[in-house]
């Protein structure tokens, strides 16, 4: 019983050390974000108007590092749970910092671009901006996004972000709207133009402005074991266009909810299905999520509902497992036996490493092209490619769904 009550305490203090440290952070780097809107306000909304809105207006269920003596057993994990997962991706940018400053790259860590768009304040902050001088003047901008496991397509979020940095990148290039903070350069300083930052941090000239640069942003998406780069994204006025008015919306229908002249669910939200809604703070009473209590039915579908989220969240852990030692076994098999394909024996077991071929597939977009070069006719390719298609019986999806509570805090 001590034993347990002192494991909860260590918890107990991981836990207010990292959302204290997090709230500091965050004030230091970014601000008052209720005073602005930021980039990835924007991508958020794209996504789900509601949930972006509800962010900016400070509805979430995060608790404050005051809560956490207030919080139970499950609750307290479930809060570090989530903010080891928030945490790492700032834990990650130092070090890839770091490795990159190490190559003697001119980088710029925490760019801040700050604007009006019909009297609203937005702000972008860029993890890093490369930049380059000389004959060739280019500037690469660098996000980074700390993924469990990384997507095969970056959410258009992400994408939304990329956009309207390089997109304000361009846009303001000569104009006071760049700033930096000392305590990630050599220097601080603030409104000045993009020539005058670079000149003022590495000594150096890029051209007054940016028609004859090469301006691209990339996503490092990493996870625990892997990274991997999407882009390039470059400079695009309409999209831009797109991100401003986003963030237009969001500021007014904040602004309307806090006047008490809406209600959150009065706001658009996303009807369809999105990964990232699990994740929302405020899917609790989303519209999207409206049915049947069952609450006064049958309390056992909770129960089961809890089993096999346990039971899910075990096969992912397993299957993280599984393929943890499979790689394991692979590199020894290689460094044991080099190019040999033979087999290694275990008291039990013998194993060795095959090179299989790749699976076949049929590429449709290749295939419509080839027949229409034939055809010359795209209707008609397409009523013999609709003809070919083959549809499987239907079939039953089970979705589940997890209820994000907002934490009540301790009186």
């Amino acid at each position: 019983m001590q034993l347990d009550i002192k494991k909860e305490g260590l918890l107990q203090f991981i836990t207010t050390g990292i959302l204290k440290h997090s709230n500091q952070e965050t004030a230091l780097q970014l601000g008052d974000r209720s005073k602005y809107i930021g980039l990835s306000d924007i991508g958020k909304g794209i996504e789900c108007l509601r949930s972006a809105v509800a962010s900016k207006a400070g509805i979430t269920q995060f608790p404050d590092h005051t809560d956490v003596p207030g919080l139970n057993p499950k609750e307290l994990r479930k809060v570090l749970g989530k903010q080891i997962i928030l945490q790492r991706g700032h834990w990650q940018e130092f070090g890839i910092q770091n490795a990159m400053m190490s190559t003697g790259v001119k980088l710029i860590p925490q760019l801040e671009i700050c604007i009006e768009y019909k009297g609203i304040p937005i702000k972008a902050h860029l993890d890093f901006a490369i930049v380059w001088g000389g004959q060739c003047p280019a500037v690469r901008v660098i996000e980074l996004k700390s993924n469990e496991n990384i997507p095969d397509n970056l959410y258009a979020s992400y994408e939304a972000q990329l956009y309207g940095q390089v997109g304000l990148l361009k846009q303001c290039w000569d104009k006071p709207c760049f700033s930096v903070t000392a305590e990630h350069n050599q220097i601080g300083f603030n409104d000045v133009t993009f020539p005058e930052a670079v000149r003022l941090l590495f000594g150096i000239e890029i051209p007054a402005t940016p028609e004859n640069v090469d301006i691209e942003a990339w996503v490092l998406s990493i996870s625990m074991s892997e990274v991997k780069p999407f882009g390039p994204y470059k400079p695009d006025e309409s999209t831009l266009k797109t991100c401003l008015q986003i963030a237009e919306r969001i500021w007014k229908e904040k602004t309307e909810l806090l006047s008490g002249n809406i209600n959150l669910n009065d706001i658009d939200y996303c009807s369809g299905f999105h990964p990232l809604c699990d994740w929302c703070s405020v899917n609790e009473d989303c519209p999207k999520f409206r049915g049947q209590d069952m609450l006064d039915y049958d309390p056992a579908y909770g129960i089961e509902l809890e089993k096999l989220a346990s039971l899910k969240e075990q096969e992912s852990e397993l299957k993280k497992k599984k393929k943890e030692i499979e790689r394991r076994i692979k590199n020894t098999y290689h460094l044991i036996n080099g190019n040999n394909a033979g087999w290694l024996n275990t008291e039990n077991y013998r194993f060795k490493v095959s090179t299989m071929p790749g699976r076949k597939s049929l590429d449709q977009d290749m295939l419509h092209e080839q027949i229409t070069g034939h055809i010359h006719d795209g209707a008609t390719a397409e009523a013999m490619l609709e003809k070919c298609q083959k549809t499987s019986e239907p079939y039953e999806r089970l979705y589940v769904s997890k209820i994000n509570k907002r934490i009540v805090k301790a009186a």
